[in-house]
């Protein structure tokens, strides 16, 4: 109960509560998306409260992951304040990433070179979803993105590291009821721009450095593969994309739903596999 309260919650009540605070004053203050700041506030409180943040840096050190995730969501959410261009949203978005990423120090990743390669592929996939976020901002995106971050949470639980697990899916869980806010108000100007550049980065690397952290840390001998496939989730949008497909509506909201479902699912079944193929076999 204590972690259902505190960990998952709590937390995406805060989420909630402050995207819809966020998108009704954007008008008035004339500013950008601070979607990031909000999914990024959840994944943190939620993770200090399976962990505690003291000596952090040499026990407790996957809390690196939700801190470097704090520090992109602001950067990209002040960044955004100040650029209004595709290429300068870019560059804010692969600086952002990339410092984030060099704060990782976890296990398996305390070389540097290895987590700047990290943080530039991650700083490319929150590239390709900022697009196709800036285009298709509605609820569709936002349902397809809470099912992506559905794969990482899960492929932590099943590597028994539930401790990551769950703020992550904490930030999943926010997704889902911020995209009922969004259907429910979607006739709502203020609302429009939901998501945004700081969300998308934020999803983004909490898809990719979630997947990253649950590598680090598994004992299961889950598949590489599976946990590449959980950390591009959020790219299954661009199935809606398609030139057969992005020019119909609804065609194409049922396909970024869709695109993103098969990434996840993808991941989730391969290590669901491996795992049962790997279990002791019981004679009787």
């Amino acid at each position: 109960m204590q972690i259902l309260l505190f960990g998952i919650a709590l937390p995406v009540i805060f989420g909630v509560a402050f995207s819809v605070w966020r998108v009704t004053r954007s008008r008035e203050f004339g500013f950008g998306s601070f979607f990031g700041v909000a999914i990024a506030s959840v994944l943190f409180i939620s993770a200090i409260s399976e962990d505690s943040l003291q000596n952090f840096t040499t026990l407790n050190r996957w809390l690196w992951f939700p801190c470097s995730i704090l520090i992109c969501g602001f950067i990209t959410g002040i960044g955004d304040l100040f650029s209004r261009s595709f290429g300068a949203r870019v560059l804010i978005s692969c600086s952002s990433v990339i410092l984030g990423v060099l704060f990782i120090n976890i296990p398996g990743w305390e070389n540097v070179t290895s987590r700047l390669l990290l943080g530039v592929a991650t700083a490319v996939c929150s590239t390709l979803l900022f697009v196709v976020v800036r285009r298709r901002n509605c609820f569709s995106t936002i349902i397809s993105l809470c099912f992506a971050l559905i794969a990482p949470s899960v492929l932590a639980m099943l590597s028994g590291f539930a401790k990551l697990a769950i703020p992550i899916g904490a930030a999943s869980c926010c997704l889902g009821f911020v995209s009922l806010v969004r259907l429910a108000t979607q006739s709502n100007a203020p609302l429009n721009e939901c998501v945004g550049f700081s969300g998308a980065v934020v999803i983004a690397c909490i898809a990719a450095l979630g997947a990253a952290t649950g590598w680090s840390y598994d004992t299961s001998d889950i598949p590489v593969a599976a946990w590449l496939l959980a950390s591009i989730a959020p790219l299954g949008l661009w199935l809606g994309e398609l030139p057969t497909i992005h020019s119909r509506p609804t065609l194409s909201a049922w396909a970024r739903i869709l695109g993103c479902v098969i990434l996840a699912a993808s991941s989730i079944v391969i290590t669901v596999f491996v795992l049962g193929s790997s279990a002791p076999q019981i004679v009787e």
